[in-house]
């Protein structure tokens, strides 16, 4: 499986473990202050991109000398540096694309890489993407039948209608559906796994599943 992880700029203290994911055979992507991050991890990276307006000078060129691959765009741009980012790692044709650091602080941003994956250009990414913080996994799907397995330090499963949502099916969960419809956005959020395994479908719009456990 080819793997790509992409480190943004978000708080620090959102960050979930990542040892797992540094000794993996892995491809990481540094976005913005996300790039400033990865070395101070020593978690050696690729490609590093984003307007870099939250690195100072001398920490631009540590990154320079230390990344092959360095992207600067204008500040002032269409695109997040996230979405730079998630294009970027589109375009290595990954199986799995983890982001991190995308959760916490500024409620515009973390909104911004929320709505971004309802985008059409992320369209085929959609469901290889996956947001991890402390606390939570975030996973958005398009219209199928999937199954899930709970993670173990998790507890609470949620389900949030991000456009219109058909004939929506909840098998296994503490509070199970039948083809029920949303034709608005709803949180359908502090749901449970019966067991470690649990089933859901739909016919239409976007689903973000996330898995969460308190502090």
């Amino acid at each position: 499986m080819k793997i790509v992880n992409i480190m943004v700029g978000g708080p620090a203290s959102e960050l979930p473990d990542l040892a797992p994911c540094t000794t993996e055979k892995s491809i990481w992507i540094g976005v913005d202050g996300g790039a400033k991050r990865l070395l101070h991890l020593n978690i050696p990276f690729e490609i590093a991109l984003g307007d870099f307006d939250s690195l100072t000078e001398s920490e631009l060129q540590s990154v320079k000398e230390k990344v092959a691959d360095v992207r600067i765009f204008p500040a002032e741009k269409d695109q997040t540096d996230t979405e730079i980012g998630l294009e970027a790692a589109m375009a290595l044709q990954p199986d799995l694309i983890r982001i991190f650091g995308a959760t916490g602080g500024r409620m515009d941003h973390l909104l911004a890489n929320l709505m971004m994956l309802t985008k059409p250009q992320f369209l085929d990414a959609t469901t290889r993407v996956e947001m991890i913080d402390r606390f939570n996994y975030m996973k958005m799907y398009t219209p199928g039948d999937y199954m899930l397995l709970k993670q173990e330090d998790k507890k609470y499963v949620a389900f949030t209608t991000m456009a219109n949502v058909e004939g929506l099916t909840l098998q296994g969960f503490k509070y199970p559906l039948e083809n029920a419809s949303f034709p608005f956005g709803r949180a359908l959020s502090s749901n449970e796994f019966v067991e470690e395994k649990a089933r859901f479908s739909f016919q239409t719009g976007l689903i973000l599943m996330t898995q969460s456990k308190d502090e």
